[in-house]
């Protein structure tokens, strides 16, 4: 099954806002940047790298990190494609990410992957795998007032329901490029709302392979641990300061 990925741009800004409920979160998260951009004074403005991510309002809020759910390859000739041989490497990233977060403090508030494998293994038949939800909906979804399809909205909202919040951020899919001159990976990311069943935000993390990774062992248990941990650590210093 070979399917073209298309993304929104990092640099994709929020729709203009009506403060309904709904939409409050959204509201909020540009109000603190907005702030934040004019808290400098008089000092030398340098551009951070990576940009600081809206998902930093999110900090003090319940949230759930779901587990990863797709893992892309890119052919020779540039072309993204699912990879289901590889999927056993996704909760390497899920444990990266859990990893790097907690040791910037993120603890309360936040529940991630393998507390949410757990709960939902605790009420198997309940709810849905978290590993496996219907989400080849939303690989190219976009920021809107659309709800996301069914069944993955009911899906979302059981699992919250196991923990107490309405947040969901989804590890939608980690690209992985194992081309000599374009080496690295991609990790694309969904907020969600559930009980709008819509799309707060979006964006993509990138990082190239690690220098003592050669690009054919991206996809084996080490190389592919040592690029996720690159793209857990970028992800989070666009969120929270070490």
């Amino acid at each position: 099954m070979k399917l073209r990925i298309g993304y929104v741009s990092r640099n994709q800004t929020m729709p203009s806002i009506n403060l309904t409920p709904s939409r409050s979160l959204a509201a909020a998260i540009a109000l603190a940047v907005l702030c934040g951009c004019g808290s400098s004074g008089g000092a030398t403005k340098e551009e951070p790298h990576p940009a600081r991510s809206a998902l930093a309002g999110m900090l003090g809020r319940p949230l759930l990190i779901l587990p990863a759910q797709y893992l892309g390859t890119v052919t020779p000739v540039g072309q993204y494609e699912l990879s289901m041989s590889n999927r056993d490497l996704l909760p390497i990233l899920d444990d990266e990410l859990a990893d790097v977060f907690r040791k910037r403090g993120v603890r309360k508030s936040w529940t991630f992957a393998d507390e949410i494998t757990a709960a939902a293994m605790r009420n198997e038949g309940m709810v849905q795998d978290p590993r496996d939800l219907s989400a080849e909906s939303i690989r190219r979804i976009e920021v809107g007032d659309t709800p996301i399809p069914e069944p993955l909205g009911t899906q979302i909202r059981q699992l919250i329901a196991l923990q107490d919040g309405r947040y969901a951020l989804i590890p939608v899919e980690i690209d992985i490029d194992t081309r000599p001159a374009r080496a690295g990976g991609t990790l694309h990311l969904v907020l969600v709302d559930s009980r709008t069943a819509r799309v707060l935000w979006v964006d993509s993390v990138e990082s190239p392979a690690p220098p003592d990774v050669p690009p054919n062992e991206l996809l084996v248990g080490y190389g592919f641990r040592k690029l996720a941990r690159a793209l857990a650590t970028r992800f989070a210093d666009m969120v929270v300061a070490q």
